[in-house]
Order: C-alpha cells, then sequence, then structure tokens
C-alpha cells in the first residue's frame, strides 16, 4: 500500500475513493471500502481517504482505534493508496464545491467515490452526500451513497460504539465493528510476576490515542503469528502490584507457552468479567484470577 501523508505535489489518477474518518473501520465502513476494491479490480486506482493525526482530533479526543492500528487495518483491506490529508486551516475553509474542484478531481483525477448518508464534506460542513451526487454528475464521476447500518435499530456510527466502549458493552461494541474492539501492539517487559504465581501474562502498552473501555478484567481472542488463541486480560493500572498510573493491558492466554516479548500481538476485548480491583495479597488475586479463568473459559 502507498501510504500519502505529503500533499504539495500531490497527483494520482483515475482514482475511485473512499471517504471519511475510518475510525473502527465499522461494518458501514466495510461497505465503503468493499465498493472501493470493487473499483479497483476493475482498474481504478483504489485509496482511502481520510485525515492525518491532527486532523482526527477534530469532533473527539481519543479513537476506536490508534493511529497505528487504522495504518495496519488501512493496509488489511488490499486498497492501493491510504491519503491522510493533513487538515488545514486552508483546507478547513474550502467550500464544498472548492473540495471537489480543487482536491478530488485536481490532484486525484476522481472516477468514483464511495461515502456514507451522512458524509458532510466542504466550510462548516455546508456539503452533504446529496450535493455529491449532484457535483459527480456534473463534473463526470460517480457517487456511490450508503445507507445507515443499523444495530439493534440504532445506526451503526462511530460515535455509538465510542458510547458503547466506554460503558464496557463490548458485546454491541462486536456487532456493530464486525469484529472485536482491539488493543494491538509489541509485547514489552513487566514485572515478570505472572510467571511466579503460574500464570504468565504478556504486557502491552495501551497508545495514548486510543480510546479505553472501564478498567477491568475480559474475556479476550488472541492473534499472534497468524494464529488464534482465547485468554483472560487485564485493562487497568494493576493496582495490586503496582503504584504507577499507567495504562496497561496484560493477557494471560490460555493453553500457551512461547516466549513473545517483541511480539505484535492483537487481544480482542469480548466480554466484560468484573472491574479491576486492590487485593490484600497476592494468594487473594490468584484465587479471584483462576475463578475469572474459568469463567472466561465458560463464556468462550
Amino acid at each position: 500500500m502507498q501510504h500519502i501523508t505529503e500533499v504539495k505535489d500531490l497527483k494520482l489518477q483515475n482514482t475511485a475513493i473512499a471517504l471519511g474518518k475510518f475510525d473502527g473501520f465499522h461494518r458501514g465502513h466495510q461497505l465503503l471500502l468493499e465498493q472501493v476494491k470493487t473499483w479497483q479490480d476493475q482498474g481504478m486506482t483504489g485509496v482511502i481517504f481520510t485525515f492525518a493525526p491532527a486532523g482526527r482530533q477534530i469532533g473527539v479526543g481519543k479513537h476506536i482505534d490508534s493511529h497505528a492500528e487504522k495504518i495496519r487495518k488501512s493496509v488489511d483491506t488490499g486498497i492501493q493508496v491510504l491519503l491522510e490529508y493533513p487538515f488545514s486551516e486552508k483546507f478547513a475553509r474550502l467550500q464544498p464545491e472548492e473540495f471537489v474542484d480543487q482536491i478530488l478531481i485536481g490532484q486525484l483525477d476522481v472516477k468514483a467515490v464511495a461515502v456514507g448518508s451522512d458524509f458532510h464534506f466542504g466550510r462548516n460542513r455546508a456539503g452533504d452526500a446529496a450535493l455529491l451526487e449532484q457535483l459527480g454528475h456534473r463534473k463526470g464521476f460517480r457517487v456511490k451513497v450508503f445507507d445507515k447500518l443499523q444495530e439493534q435499530k440504532r445506526d451503526i456510527s462511530s460515535s455509538v460504539i465510542r458510547e458503547a466502549i466506554e460503558s464496557g458493552d463490548m458485546e454491541q461494541v462486536t456487532a456493530c465493528l464486525g469484529h472485536g474492539y482491539t488493543i494491538s501492539g509489541p509485547v514489552v517487559h513487566g514485572q515478570a510476576l505472572g510467571r511466579t504465581i503460574g500464570i504468565p501474562t504478556a504486557n502491552q502498552k495501551v497508545p495514548e490515542d486510543k480510546l479505553v473501555p472501564p478498567y477491568g478484567v475480559y474475556a479476550v481472542r488472541v492473534h499472534w503469528n497468524r494464529n488464534e488463541y482465547y485468554g483472560i486480560a487485564n485493562l487497568g493500572c494493576k493496582p495490586t502490584v503496582s503504584e504507577k498510573a499507567e495504562v496497561g493491558l496484560e493477557t494471560y492466554i490460555f493453553d500457551f507457552n512461547r516466549d513473545i516479548y517483541g511480539e505484535y500481538l492483537e487481544v480482542e476485548l469480548l466480554h466484560f468479567l468484573r472491574a479491576e480491583q486492590k487485593f490484600d495479597n497476592l494468594d487473594a488475586l490468584v484465587t479471584q484470577m483462576q475463578a475469572d479463568i474459568g469463567r472466561a473459559k465458560e463464556i468462550l
């Protein structure tokens, strides 16, 4: 995949574009991306058009996907180009038709665009999907508008998913995303306490730009080296064994005994089991962890 962040001399040809923020790559986003992949297979240059990290902060502080996760998911789509357009003051001032003329046509030679029905563009969000269709008809490019998908009679959107994450409703999150909420990154060294108590864990840092659900213990699915495993994970600050306030994820993988320090791990949080708590001693912690393991195995 070609990853473009510098747009001064940007000039692509014959493009099919998915337009949006793409926070979470949820089921609605996947429809747009599948359409662009179809156009790409027909000979166009497929493009995911989104915003550079600074532009991601507009309207929301934390994100379903960290920036690194967003790039990784973009690569996994098989679409040829990820364009992270810098969100500058000049860009924000563009009127809807100027955005189409200067960027979609002028820089990207657009031939087809896929958007959601709630898409807005241009200064003060003045343009909508209907206007984009009109401009496309007038200026010679196709526009495919996708209606909102629903889950439990609510429109699927990144904002709805963020609400579910913050409340710990991971089943709803999974239903909307089409996959589990994931924390991913390299395995780092911890205190190695898990090995001393017979429950070794893989430790990961949580990216600062990532929205996290309530601290606690979760039943999880783990992806490593193209293999899939299950386990439990504690998200939080480890109050029983640490005075530090750093947020991390500790995952105990069932039936797994490999040294994976430095390896890339994806952990899907599928079910909230209990809130994080501080125990009086390690014996009490171990007893509770064993109960957590038993409950997770019943659920998974």
